[in-house]
């Protein structure tokens, strides 16, 4: 399935709906809720919980992380989130769903430092 083009340079480019709902995955837990001027509800309080990560349990960051993404993509179905703190300051998060129109699986892995 074909996704929204955009414009990129010198032409069009159509996206696959895959890389699209893997990046609003992105977008959902990158955006702590207020950032946004239109949509002040909008993201996951994930870098919230990292800041005070000692006070939270693991289940809490994960819970929100995939109430967020199901409120805000209902087009994905979430089934593993892995939070792994490296360092101190720095965690390990990874985000694995399936996309409910292809059954393909949507997997994002990032290091976030505080």
């Amino acid at each position: 399935m074909i996704g929204i083009s955009y414009y990129n340079d010198d032409f069009f480019t159509l996206k696959e709906n895959e890389v699209l709902l893997k990046e609003n995955i992105v977008r959902i837990l990158l955006t702590t809720p207020g950032e946004r001027i239109n949509n002040p509800l909008f993201g996951c309080h994930l870098k919230e919980f990292l800041f005070e990560f000692d006070t939270y349990i693991l289940e809490d960051i994960k819970f929100e992380i995939k109430r967020a993404i199901e409120k805000w993509e209902p087009r994905v179905k979430i089934f593993n989130v892995v939070i792994t703190k490296q360092t101190d300051y720095s965690f390990y998060i990874l985000v694995e769903a399936i996309s409910n129109s292809s059954q393909q699986l949507i997997s994002y892995e990032t290091v976030i430092n505080l």
